[in-house]
């Protein structure tokens, strides 16, 4: 890559690449071959809802005191992104529990 190494604003970090390469590796194994069948049949994927839960992506963004894995918005952001890349309708799990806690316990805008 050209530029500035030390000043690279849009490459990962190891942290979020790993969470990425879970987040695929899970939504490839659980999602990816249900994801038809889930839009055909329009029933809520409990399945993909304990999966999501299971590996800690499901609401990612919660701080460690309360439970949660204290990721930023932009690890929210990776794993909602890589479940929509499989499934619009599995994508919704994560962004919406983003989407209706994240004021709920910070004032931090940036989670």
């Amino acid at each position: 890559m050209k530029g500035n190494p030390g000043f690279d604003l849009f490459r990962l970090s190891e942290e979020h690449e790993a969470l990425r390469e879970a987040a695929r590796a899970l939504v490839d194994d659980k999602i990816a071959p249900r994801a038809a069948e889930i839009d055909e049949t329009g029933e809520f994927p409990q399945d993909v809802l304990d999966a999501l839960t299971a590996a800690d992506l499901h609401a990612i963004h919660v701080p460690e005191e309360y439970g949660g894995q204290g990721g930023d918005a932009l690890a929210a952001c990776l794993v909602i992104e890589e479940v929509a890349r499989a499934s619009a309708a599995c994508s919704l799990i994560p962004a919406v529990n983003k989407l209706g806690s994240c004021r709920s316990w910070s004032a931090d805008p940036t989670r």
